[in-house]
């Protein structure tokens, strides 16, 4: 294809993409304003625009962090599925508008995610050239390969998906996204089933033992995953995460705490402060998060997300 990725960027949530491309008159304007509105969960939106006297694609990805970025974390067989599954349902959408599939860039390096709703951001690119043809189960092993499996569950779910695909002479989007559907209504049956049969204080031991929180450093859009029940940040090196390069941080500056499931930020007395949303915080004082909290220390912010 005749179209070249010129420049990435990001502001906070929103990415900017820019596609050269060699000729306006290429753009198919149906396809063009049926991506210009929001479907499944995918709410990027397209123009064209001159960069440098050159016609361009820009792409404005409402999205938390590149899905290459997001896959380094462990995960769950639930937002393994949910994401999935989601990208299955976009593609359903395409194919049931007779919008061609090979326009999608099938590629993680070109997908985005909102880590608060696992909704993947997929680009399209409504233009008149020769694609190459898409294979879509290819497409779902080489992401499966991505994966880093956060337990058992998730490691069957995946062989469950390869005997999908390997027992499946011709490849259908839309039984493989009922199949997928399938795997969730069980995880939610095993689920219930657990609850039925467990005492109270055994099944709050399992949810806890799958609550991982996240932090994503915005400047850099690294993952931080607190693995401790008291999770210290600052720039001392017996942190368990050691911010190295920001002066203002101080040595042990704030704690993430979990109890009982819910988890706390606590400011160490720093010398420049935590906020939270942009409230400062009481020095010693534990303040309740929950999702896409903004985290403030001095001037470094992470994004706090937990499923």
């Amino acid at each position: 294809m005749d179209t070249e990725m010129l420049t990435e960027e990001n502001s906070y949530d929103v990415f900017t993409l820019n596609f050269r491309i060699d000729d306006l008159s290429l753009v198919n304007e149906t396809e063009f304003k049926l991506i210009n509105r929001p479907f499944m969960g995918n709410r990027t939106t397209c123009e064209v625009l001159s960069v440098d006297g050159q016609p361009v694609l820009s792409y404005s990805i409402p999205a938390t962090l590149p899905l290459n970025q997001f896959l380094k974390k462990q995960l769950y067989k639930p937002e393994f599925l949910s994401m999935l599954s989601n990208i299955m349902n976009q593609l359903i959408f395409f194919e049931e508008n007779d919008i061609p599939l090979k326009k999608v860039l099938l590629n993680t390096k070109y997908m985005y995610i909102e880590i608060s709703s696992l909704e993947v951001q997929l680009i399209y690119m409504p233009i008149e050239k020769n694609f190459a043809d898409c294979n879509i189960s290819e497409f779902v092993q080489s992401f499966i390969s991505k994966v880093r499996f956060g337990d058992m569950q998730c490691v069957g779910c995946v062989d469950e998906i390869l005997r999908y695909l390997d027992s499946r002479l011709m490849f259908s989007i839309r039984d493989f996204y009922n199949f997928l559907l399938e795997l969730e209504k069980d995880t939610l049956s095993k689920d219930v089933e657990v609850g039925k049969e467990a005492e109270t204080t055994v099944l709050a031991q399992m949810e806890y033992k799958n609550f991982v929180p996240v932090l994503v450093r915005m400047r850099t859009n690294s993952i931080v995953n607190v693995e401790k029940t008291e999770f210290i940040v600052g720039k001392a090196s017996d942190c368990d995460f050691q911010i190295v390069d920001n002066k203002k941080i101080s040595r042990h500056h704030m704690t993430l705490k979990i109890s009982n499931g819910e988890c706390y930020v606590i400011d160490n007395d720093s010398t420049n402060h935590t906020y939270i949303n942009g409230n400062l915080l009481q020095p010693n004082f534990p303040v309740m998060l929950k999702n896409n909290d903004i985290i403030k220390m001095a001037d470094e912010e992470f994004k706090y997300w937990v499923r």
